[in-house]
């Protein structure tokens, strides 16, 4: 059955619309439906798993994650077979917290950014710890979870593990309801998720409509199988999640990928700046990967042209505020980092210089 045309503005043809509402039926999972940990272990088989965790000065919530995971998830049986955090280069007591239970769990590792794949010539930020963090692991099945998360429950960890060991699954995204948090106190449900609702979703609606089912296409929970993980470029910064969500519907197609609801997530929230800087990255990151790149990168270095001419930079610096938001955009787009395996094939880099 056809269910319509859009086009395809990354291969400049007409292509058919994939019925969002078939995939989200058969793609949609939900993370109690696989806390049965003994099951999930008895499907591993030979297959192993790692948890990634990138960390930059998240000491307040890092520590009980890292317990969670060993005395609840891994308590009976070895789900986790490796948990590697990464730190962007922490300069609270999130290295201290983790390297004391470095000593307590012998399947945690922790790793500095810096330090892996180091003539890498890639700015540093999220997207480049979790590539480095890639290359530090070992597993089978890659999983990924932020650090900042104040409720963590091991269902954020078994609900990504259950579709892909029981439903033939490559690549998962979690999704969950994100209050919007102020103090440590909840003052808006369902409105944490600003730049994914205002920006990320809208975009992604107009330049791949098949992707438009993925109710939380930034959230940092999601995991895959190393076969897919090392064959996708990544981008330095905060465009990583939305870059990995299209590379891989790109080269290995929808039916592979599923979400699944992991209820709830509350993090530490960021000011409007920050959020500015992030949607600019989103954009940026999606409208470089439609097929007129030419235009895009002209505009783009006339804005950088225009925010680096010093008489702008006077003006606009008199109100500071303005100026805050103006200032920022030289910084702010992404390194495109070519996939992990092309990368150590094209360079001969052999083992993660830990």
């Amino acid at each position: 059955m056809n269910f319509g045309y859009f086009f395809d503005q990354t291969k400049n043809e007409k292509r058919p619309l994939t019925n969002v509402t078939q995939w989200l039926d058969k793609n949609t999972f939900y993370s109690l439906d696989f806390n049965n940990l003994y099951a999930l272990y008895s499907n591993k088989g030979t297959k192993t798993i790692s948890l990634v965790m990138p960390a930059l000065n998240e000491d307040s919530t890092v520590g009980t994650i890292i317990e969670a995971i060993f005395q609840e998830l891994n308590k009976e049986y070895q789900i986790i077979d490796e948990f590697i955090l990464i730190d962007g280069g922490s300069t609270d007591r999130t290295l201290d917290i983790v390297d004391n239970l470095t000593k307590k769990y012998d399947l945690l590792k922790l790793v500095q950014e810096k330090d892996v794949l180091p003539k890498a010539p890639f700015k540093k930020g999220k997207g480049n710890q979790l590539w480095k963090g890639l290359e530090c692991s070992s597993g089978d099945i890659v999983l990924y979870c932020d650090s900042d998360l104040k409720n963590f429950d091991i269902r954020m960890i078994y609900g990504l593990i259950g579709p892909l060991l029981l439903r033939n699954i490559q690549f998962v995204k979690g999704f969950y309801e994100r209050p919007l948090v102020i103090n440590d106190n909840i003052q808006k449900k369902n409105e944490g998720g600003r730049v994914t609702e205002l920006c990320a979703r809208p975009m992604i609606n107009l330049f791949y409509p098949d992707l438009s089912g993925f109710i939380q296409p930034l959230g940092g929970e999601y995991g895959g199988y190393r076969n897919i993980l090392e064959n996708v470029q990544y981008m330095s910064g905060y465009g990583v999640e939305v870059n990995l969500l299209i590379e891989i519907y790109e080269k290995y197609g929808l039916n592979v990928m599923g979400q699944v609801d992991l209820l709830k997530r509350e993090h530490r929230h960021q000011n409007t700046s920050a959020l500015s800087k992030m949607s600019f990255i989103i954009m940026n990151t999606i409208l470089s990967r439609t097929v007129n790149k030419k235009l895009h990168n002209d505009l783009l270095m006339k804005n950088f042209t225009q925010v680096n001419d010093n008489n702008f930079k006077n003006n606009v610096s008199s109100d500071k505020s303005l100026g805050e938001h103006f200032l920022l955009l030289e910084n702010v787009h992404d390194d495109i980092i070519p996939p992990l395996k092309e990368y150590k094939n094209t360079y001969s880099i052999k083992g993660s210089n830990i």
